[in-house]
């Protein structure tokens, strides 16, 4: 597992060979996945923001989308926190 931290950011990510489970805490935190960079841009009203790459995708919890080479499902969003798988599209 690997963790980065910043000012109030937070990037846990875990990964097999098909798949990753991130948890991004706080605007801004990110990682990269299979060669595509994730970023959470905030969360309003139960869904989370993210850009995937070049391009913004939004998710509420139980929601599956494709993100470019990814496809994205979100697990868990609270405050300023989403939990997502992510696998190769």
């Amino acid at each position: 597992m690997a963790a980065a931290a910043g000012s109030s950011s937070v990037s846990l990510v875990s990964c097999t060979e098909t798949s990753c489970s991130l948890t991004l805490a706080g605007t801004g935190s990110q990682a990269e996945v299979f060669g595509t960079a994730i970023a959470l841009r905030g969360v309003q009203d139960g869904r989370a923001t993210l850009r995937v790459g070049e391009q913004d995708v939004s998710c509420a919890p139980g929601q599956s989308t494709p993100a470019g080479r990814l496809h994205l499902t979100c697990t868990a969003v609270a405050d300023d926190r989403v939990e997502l798988t992510a696998s190769p599209a």
